[in-house]
């Protein structure tokens, strides 16, 4: 069996509400519904299908489609409402009733087409279109767009679908506009041989974070090892219907979805995070018989019983990120990003993962070198290259130059953090790309603002030396870089801020404009508050690494503790909490000695109290001292390396950590691991966290669809492959 690639926590779509009654003989009564999907979510269920948008004097159970969805988004905060709508009309009345996700159906079998939505495929794809632009015009908080194409593995009506016409769709519905493509077995003829070879091709056509649920049927038997087929494969999203309910009225022989309750407890047993209670799911299905009290349930688990082994999987309940819903604040705006290393990349990753439309042009043939970086850099170009879409281009040839400005004409941003005049010898400076987009935002990430010092190339190690933070980092005489580049990221993040602020002022004229973030300037915000002390006391201050250094409070050090190696970092920054602090750990002489009233007393007194905390925490481990000093509210920390970060609990419950593919770092000799949880954005939005729509891209990956975006042939585009000018995975 494959290993399965670690991933964020797997989402479960309940389809029950909407596909589970579609075929059912009974029309539920609304009240029933609703008192069905509260004990849903009530058992952990994230994201659900509560209604289909179509006439009701076509299927009268979705008569109070709107009225569920509206009450399901008021009763149900938390819980992501999804809603199916054939065509335009019905997907503005899901989108009115509070959806946050509409999935528009489009089946890869054209007699289903016609017998479903009365329409031929091409026709689905266009109707997929219309619904995209008029969604866009709905801006930041319209509901994501899912394609889902149907009879994607057979059709009992037309018979086997040619694989290569599903991958064919699933591109036309990418290029319609779609956020993500769903893969529909409805009539559960898939094997799981057949799920790994179309999982594979459609991802490899439209990228892996087009791709989302599977939604699987359960007509011959095989829908829970075609799940484990598709979580082998990297799936990460599944539909399932409470009880199996379920079938499709357009394809004869179909029965119903796979039973949701099955699905949770096969991916548990199998290690995954679902963020669902599965004992109350189970007793969710008596909700469901009062509402259908004829209607035969079927599942597994809930007849055989839970097995007494059975445990859920380790972990909290995943948090939501952006990319389960919302398309992000800053969809619609295209960055065309020239850069390599650190600055320019964490400022294009900031903007991507915000939901910004990122194209990285890299130089050909090889793409950006920063991929092939060694040692203290391995890691610069998974960490700051997520969510971005590779083009490689030889700009220095005329014909990739042109290619290049076809991108730049229809962009509103362009990016770059070259050597000073890199961008104007190539013709792509300010001024030459203002007069071909007048309505161009341009940033530059410099190693210097405009002055003396602007010809220099600078490195974060050399503006940290200059700027005085390696002095303040390192003991007297010896100074130190910090263990990051701090300059470079908080550079590409204040250029960030500046190309927030100009795309603002755009909106006001009409007009981009140039703007720069400076490498040394962004060391000297770091900086002064260590000038604002030194132009009070009249000298330099001492640095941090000096073990001379006056601290203003009579615990701020690293201690060691029972383990051997084993060190935690304490605060003790008030007089309340010094008081506290002397209580919990038998200090009653310090707290009651008349010389150490003040905390002025006490940062004077530091030789005396230090040894005396340190005998204390020395005959603790490190876990039981952490327990008391959380119990008081005294801040502290433990001496953390990088590797212990990727199971830190607050991380991991948070959705701080995403899944990102490190195959880009090609400076690797023997990677130890295809992924890792590396830091998200440190910020949270109301719908959630930004999170991962795209991994980071191979050297070229998206030449062709980004060069089909701009407006050129397949002709054009296959002279530029065949040249050399458009190089790597294109």
């Amino acid at each position: 069996m494959a290993e399965i690639p670690a991933a964020p926590a797997t989402v479960i779509r309940e389809v029950g509400p909407r596909d589970g009654l579609q075929n059912a003989k009974a029309v539920m009564p609304t009240a029933a519904k609703l008192a069905w999907i509260a004990a849903m979510a009530e058992a952990g269920l994230a994201e659900m299908e509560v209604a289909s948008f179509v006439p009701p004097a076509a299927m009268p159970q979705m008569a109070d489609a709107a009225e569920v969805t509206r009450i399901v988004r008021a009763r149900h905060p938390s819980l992501r409402a999804v809603a199916l709508a054939p065509n335009l009309r019905g997907a503005q009345n899901a989108a009115a009733a509070g959806a946050q996700r509409i999935i528009v159906p489009v089946s890869a079998s054209e007699a289903h087409s016609r017998a479903n939505v009365r329409r031929a495929k091409t026709e689905q794809v266009a109707e997929v279109r219309r619904v995209v632009e008029w969604a866009r015009e709905l801006g930041r908080d319209r509901p994501v767009i899912e394609a889902g194409i149907s009879t994607a593995f057979g059709c009992s009506l037309q018979g086997l679908v040619p694989e290569r016409d599903v991958v064919d769709l699933a591109r036309a519905l990418i290029e319609a506009g779609a956020d993500v493509v769903a893969l529909a077995d409805t009539l559960g003829y898939a094997t799981p041989s057949h799920i790994r070879r179309l999982v594979r091709a459609v991802r490899a056509e439209i990228g892996p974070d087009r791709l989302g649920n599977l939604h699987l049927h359960d007509t011959l038997g095989t829908a829970l090892a075609n799940a484990m087929a598709g979580l082998e494969e990297g799936v990460r999203g599944f539909d399932g219907a409470l009880g199996g309910l379920g079938g499709c009225p357009f394809a004869p022989g179909s029965v119903g979805n796979v039973a949701t309750e099955d699905l949770v407890h096969l991916l548990e047993a199998e290690g995954v995070r679902t963020g669902i209670d599965l004992p109350r799911l189970i007793a969710a299905r008596e909700a469901l018989r009062a509402g259908l009290p004829s209607e035969p349930l079927q599942g597994r688990v809930a007849a055989a019983g839970l097995p007494p082994t059975y445990r859920p999987a380790a972990g909290p309940k995943p948090q939501p990120t952006l990319r389960e819903t919302s398309p992000g604040p800053l969809a619609g705006i295209r960055v065309v990003e020239f850069s390599h290393m650190v600055m320019g990349p964490s400022c294009g990753m900031i903007l991507a993962d915000l939901g910004a439309d990122v194209i990285k042009v890299e130089p050909g043939p090889r793409g950006d070198n920063t991929r092939r970086l060694t040692g203290a850099a391995l890691g610069f170009f998974p960490t700051f290259n997520r969510n971005k879409r590779s083009i490689c281009l030889d700009l220095k040839r005329p014909e990739g130059a042109a290619a290049a400005r076809r991108l730049v004409a229809g962009a509103d941003v362009v990016l770059e953090n070259f050597r000073p005049g890199a961008m104007e010898a190539l013709g792509f400076g300010h001024a030459a790309l203002a007069a071909l987009n007048p309505r161009l935002v341009y940033c530059s990430c410099k190693g210097f603002l405009p002055g003396p010092y602007e010809h220099r190339t600078a490195l974060d190690e050399v503006v940290q030396m200059m700027g005085g933070l390696a002095y303040m980092t390192g003991p007297p005489g010896r100074p130190l870089r910090a263990g990051s580049s701090v300059n470079d990221i908080m550079g590409g993040m204040f250029g960030a801020i500046a190309i927030l602020a100009a795309l603002r002022e755009r909106e006001a004229t009409g007009r981009g404009g140039l703007v720069q973030s400076g490498l040394f300037e962004t060391n000297m915000v770091l900086m002064a508050q260590h000038m604002a002390r030194a132009a009070i006391e009249g000298e330099d201050p001492e640095p941090f690494g000096d073990p001379a250094m006056r601290k203003p409070w009579p615990v701020y050090d690293v201690f060691a503790t029972a383990e051997p190696d084993e060190q935690v970092f304490v605060g003790v920054v008030g007089e309340g909490q010094w008081r506290a602090f002397c209580d919990a750990f038998g200090l009653a002489d310090l707290r009651d000695d008349p010389a150490l009233a003040t905390m002025r007393d006490l940062a004077a007194s530091r030789p005396r109290i230090l040894p005396r905390v340190a005998q204390v925490f020395a005959a603790l481990p490190k876990v039981a001292l952490m327990a008391r000093l959380e119990a008081l509210g005294v801040p502290f920390a433990p001496i953390a390396k990088p590797s212990d970060l990727f199971s830190d609990p607050h991380l991991l419950a948070s959705g701080g950590l995403l899944a990102v593919d490190l195959a880009g770092a090609e400076g690797a000799r023997e990677p130890r691991a295809a992924r890792a949880g590396l830091p998200g954005l440190p910020v949270t939005f109301g719908v959630g966290r930004p999170g991962l729509r795209r991994q980071p891209p191979r050297v070229g990956e998206h030449g062709s669809e980004v060069l089909r975006e701009a407006g050129l042939t397949a002709a054009e585009i296959a002279d530029l492959a065949a040249t050399g000018i458009l190089a790597g995975a294109a």
